[in-house]
């Protein structure tokens, strides 16, 4: 059985992408994105796009999608060809803003999203602007005003709510030292996440009345919890939280706290880690782009060959490869204005 995705706060739906991806032993989809809430015009444009994608069989989807990836038609245009196909990915694909939009119309949206599942897991990650270390230094801290830096409430509000076995939850590696009024945001939001009920009453009060989600426990994907630890501390640092992407089979250096979050009444589940891979060489993934690039990016719709490839290939060398300053062709960019340089000194001998 399929297990419903609801991705908020969900970007251009990075992370959504990594759980659609995985299939089991039959080829068959663990997870399905169900819902994505997305505020930003174009981030959800992408979210949209991606959702009209995957409504088709794996290996299936038209040949109209990779004409409007090649830019031969609109987007409007291939949501015209396949109007159902695009109502399905509207529904699921949504634009409106958490912390404004009415929280009664984002339930319902989510209700009937997941429908009768008790198996869905809630994903994203809050805007994360406010908490990097480069959005940081540019404001001159954490303002305490700035409303992106509480919209995790709206995340902790929907586990009250609805209480979903399982959430994963995605941040910057700056979350780690934010701070606001010097009090570490980080350990709050762990707080928060744990018993989200209690957060939620402490800021609604009667509100909150009928919520009876039984809180979760915080788990880290790359290492264990110590069990014997005899005074009932956390076990887990706070930097065990952050997934080094280079350590893992990735091909980039990308750091991300990454909390995986599952309901104190699931006792007997088992957590998989993440194992430690060998690194990849990001020359060793793109060694091969350029060819790929020239099969996909067919723009004179006159087909794709390997001696294409070589042509165009045999162009960009002789621009942009070794020498290539010394083989400048007459009436290039720089030759000219070099040209331009010697008439306006010219000029100036004459005056």
């Amino acid at each position: 059985m399929v297990i419903p995705v609801v991705d908020i706060f969900a970007g251009p739906g990075g992370l959504g992408e990594g759980f659609s991806e995985l299939t089991r032993d039959n080829n068959k989809p663990v997870f399905k994105i169900a819902l994505s809430i997305e505020s930003e015009k174009f981030a959800h444009q992408t979210l949209m796009l991606r959702s009209f994608f995957r409504q088709f069989p794996a290996g299936e989807a038209p040949d109209e999608y990779y004409s409007y990836i090649k830019g031969r038609i609109s987007l409007s245009e291939l949501y015209r060809t396949f109007p159902q196909i695009a109502k399905k990915a509207e529904k699921e694909a949504l634009r409106i803003t958490l912390g404004e939009t009415d929280n009664s119309l984002v339930d319902m949206f989510i209700s009937d999203s997941i429908q009768d599942y008790k198996n869905w897991v809630l994903i994203g990650g809050p805007p994360c602007q406010a908490y990097s270390v480069v959005g940081r230094s540019r404001s001159g801290g954490i303002d305490p005003n700035d409303k992106r830096v509480f919209l995790y409430r709206e995340y902790y509000r929907i586990l009250a709510v609805f209480k979903p076995p399982v959430f994963v939850m995605e941040n910057v590696k700056g979350l780690l030292s934010a701070k606001i009024d010097q009090s570490p945001i980080f350990r709050q939001i762990l707080d928060d996440l744990k018993d989200p009920v209690a957060a939620f009453r402490k800021l609604n009060g009667s509100k909150s009345e009928q919520l009876n989600c039984p809180g979760y426990k915080i788990y880290s994907f790359t290492t264990p919890e110590d069990n014997n630890d005899l005074f009932n501390q956390e076990s887990v640092r706070h930097g065990d939280y952050v997934i080094k992407s280079e350590c893992y089979g990735i091909p980039q250096t990308r750091h991300r706290v990454i909390l995986l979050g599952i309901r104190n009444d699931l006792n007997n589940m088992s957590i998989n880690r993440l194992r430690k891979e060998e690194p990849v060489p990001f020359k060793s993934v793109i060694s091969d782009w350029q060819k790929q690039q020239a099969k996909f990016v067919d723009l004179d719709g006159d087909g794709i060959n390997d001696n294409t490839f070589q042509e165009r290939s045999g162009k960009r060398k002789q621009l942009f490869g070794p020498g290539a300053k010394s083989q400048q062709q007459k009436g290039s960019p720089r030759e000219m204005g070099s040209e331009q340089k010697q008439q306006k000194k010219g000029r100036k001998g004459k005056n």
